[in-house]
């Protein structure tokens, strides 16, 4: 987790992509939230963040929690809908190492979308 130029840059550009009713794996620092909330197209928003830790500290970091947040585990998770987004950044780095991750996080997305709907991730198209 980086609160850098870049990452805000890369975040931004997954938000303004999303719409409907969005879900996200990982709080991280909040930096994806933080524009989702600015985007007109969306509805809600709801995180799953498996540590409390992370979202203590970003409340802590940054004065302010952005969304919907419920403390679990993205892959046990199962809600009672579905959602026109689901958007991950769960693993560390874009290396091999992390293609096990981002599999698993993308089948696990596409069992929660609405018809239509549409993953977006940190490093997809590196995967």
């Amino acid at each position: 987790m980086w609160d850098i130029p870049i990452e805000r840059e890369i975040q931004k550009n997954i938000a303004i992509q999303a719409f409907g009713d969005v879900l996200v794996a990982g709080y991280g620092l909040g930096i994806v939230q933080e524009y989702l909330i600015k985007n007109p197209k969306v509805k809600s928003l709801l995180t799953i963040e498996k540590l409390k830790e992370v979202v203590v500290l970003a409340e802590k970091n940054y004065g302010r929690i952005y969304g919907n947040i419920e403390i679990g585990d993205f892959f046990t998770y199962s809600p009672k809908r579905q959602f026109d987004c689901v958007i991950g950044d769960i693993w560390e780095e874009i290396t091999s190492e992390c293609l096990k991750d981002y599999k698993e996080f993308e089948s696990k997305a596409k069992n929660l979308l609405k018809p239509n709907g549409r993953i977006f991730a940190w490093g997809s198209r590196f995967f």
